[in-house]
């Protein structure tokens, strides 16, 4: 099978996985993990619910482990990306965070500070679900090595061609400058995008901004660990409620805090959102990329003089 062919194959088993997680999530995940108030947040850690948080972490990773069946044949960034549309669903059916901003008025730094826990049990999460995505697939790869997926081989001596190990330092400089890229890429992005707190904004702007900052930095820096970029929307989540926590202990900053649609609209996302919609975005970026690289390889096999 040519490289196109496997490429349509996979977006098409990707994109069905995700439709299928999306659904599986918003009709049958949701009354497991819903708030008690169920015109409320998705939140956990303010709350205290923390048995909610341990059977929505189950219900992710159970979807991640279903949609690496069904993506056998593509990627493993495509597997993670179709479960986190799974969550996405789960995340559009959230309330606002206006509701915890009323019912924690008079703790707003212990509110923020909460969410930053909730963020770092999001990262946990996120990070538990590529490990059941890459033991399911290790399992499927050794029954139907057929229907596995293999990264093709790029042409000798081009672009894409195998080069020289380089140092520890080296490639850790290279993920440290993708990371960074993406994190400055995203955070120009949602700036320009983040300017209400409605639900499709939000949606749009943590997606799009990470998607273009993946995309970008990833090829710049072509790293191999898609790990690396889904840590930014993560890391970035957790120093939006730091400075959140931060500027409500102080005091003077609350008022613009509490007016979160006035003030920083980035503090109105959710842990769930930077998960589902911000490290979905990391995901869908660096995929896209992945094909991008690959295309181009596939150019240099069949013309390599003219890719020289």
């Amino acid at each position: 099978m040519d490289l196109q062919h496997r490429h349509t194959l996979e977006k098409f088993q990707v994109w069905v996985a995700a439709a299928g997680a999306a659904c599986v999530a918003w009709f049958a995940a949701w009354p497991l993990v819903a708030p008690w108030d169920r015109g409320g947040p998705l939140a956990f850690a303010p709350t205290g619910d923390w048995a909610s948080l341990a059977m929505f972490a189950g219900v992710v990773v159970a979807m991640s482990s279903a949609v690496a069946v069904v993506t056998l044949s593509a990627r493993p960034e495509g597997a993670l990306l179709a479960a986190l549309a799974g969550v996405a669903g789960l995340a559009f059916r959230s309330g606002p965070m206006r509701t915890l901003l009323w019912r924690r008025a008079d703790v707003p730094d212990r509110l923020f500070a909460d969410l930053a826990i909730e963020m770092a049990a999001m990262a946990a999460v996120l990070a538990a679900s590529a490990l059941a995505v890459a033991c399911v697939r290790a399992l499927l790869k050794r029954l139907l090595p057929r229907w596995a997926w293999s990264a093709p081989t790029p042409a000798p001596g081009g672009r894409g061609a195998p080069r020289p190990r380089t140092g520890g330092a080296q490639a850790a400089m290279h993920m440290a400058g993708c990371l960074v890229m993406q994190m400055a890429i995203a955070m120009i992005c949602l700036v320009h995008l983040f300017r209400s707190t409605d639900r499709g904004q939000i949606a749009f702007a943590l997606a799009g901004s990470f998607l273009l900052g993946s995309l970008i930095a990833h090829q710049v820096f072509p790293i191999r660990a898609t790990a690396v970029l889904w840590a930014g929307p993560l890391i970035m989540g957790m120093a939006v409620y730091g400075l959140g926590a931060a500027a409500a202990a102080g005091g003077a900053n609350w008022r613009a805090v509490l007016m979160v649609g006035q003030g920083v609209p980035m503090r109105a996302a959710l842990p769930v959102d930077w998960l589902a919609l911000g490290a979905g975005g990391a995901v869908g970026g660096f995929w896209i990329s992945r094909r991008i690289h690959e295309a181009r390889q596939a150019a240099e096999t069949a013309h390599p003089a003219q890719a020289t």
